[in-house]
């Protein structure tokens, strides 16, 4: 489903959330994926039609505001709708300028992991937006659960241990959005010597859960796996 239009009372605020949800997940990225944030912001801010939800540029626009050549342009351009950031509405052919839609879905992906860094209320209120925006259900009413969710390379293709399953479902039970939101994205790497070690998808991840979700991790897992056994989390 397409998000609806970001028109109306309060639209000013929901503007500048999605500006910096898109911000601080291309500042916790790469280097390009920085350079790719800032060059979208531009665009956003210069360009955006939010009555009609998109972004009618041609790149040689694009080239003059960003300050770049028309072939870097075009790459950056390519860079972007394949990340799956724009989505292109209207392709710029015989000589028609191309038309492109910001797709809050991919957005909301990339930059959850981050949205704590900016402070719970910016994190409450971005879930929600976002969600509402493209057409689904805000955070906090269903709870998809999804154990297949980021792995490992090393555990690609094992399956799911039980117990480390068991703790999943504990955890979701105790805390949906911290599941949502970080649990979830861990994998279990191996038990051994009454280590319990696991993956967690980037070094953000697991700064993040062995500050603040540290307890009822080590709870969890001391439940199912067993007294004596400790977490060993890793970057993976």
């Amino acid at each position: 489903m397409q998000p609806v239009r970001m028109t109306g009372p309060g639209a000013g605020v929901h503007k500048y959330d999605i500006l910096t949800a898109l911000a601080i997940a291309g500042l916790h990225g790469s280097t390009v994926q920085q350079v790719s944030a800032l060059r979208l912001i531009a665009l956003i801010t210069a360009r955006y039609n939010w009555q009609r939800n998109e972004l009618s540029i041609g790149q040689a626009e694009m080239a003059r505001i960003w300050g770049v050549d028309p072939r870097t342009a075009k790459r950056e351009v390519k860079r972007l709708v394949a990340s799956g950031l724009l989505e292109i509405v209207r392709a710029g052919v015989r000589g028609r300028v191309a038309s492109y839609r910001l797709n809050l879905a991919v957005l909301e992906e990339r930059s959850r992991p981050v949205w704590e860094c900016v402070g719970p209320d910016f994190a409450d209120r971005a879930g929600r937006l976002l969600a509402q925006r493209a057409g689904r259900e805000a955070p906090g009413n269903v709870l998809r659960v999804d154990f297949a969710g980021p792995r490992a390379p090393e555990a690609a293709g094992q399956g799911v241990d039980p117990r480390w399953q068991a703790v999943l479902e504990r955890l979701a039970a105790e805390s949906p959005e911290d599941f949502a939101n970080w649990y979830q994205r861990l994998s279990l790497a191996g038990c051994e010597g009454g280590a319990v070690c696991l993956h967690a998808p980037n070094a953000f991840v697991t700064s993040y859960v062995a500050t603040h979700l540290a307890a009822p991790l080590e709870a969890a897992v001391t439940q199912v796996f067993g007294a004596g056994h400790r977490v060993s989390l890793r970057a993976g």
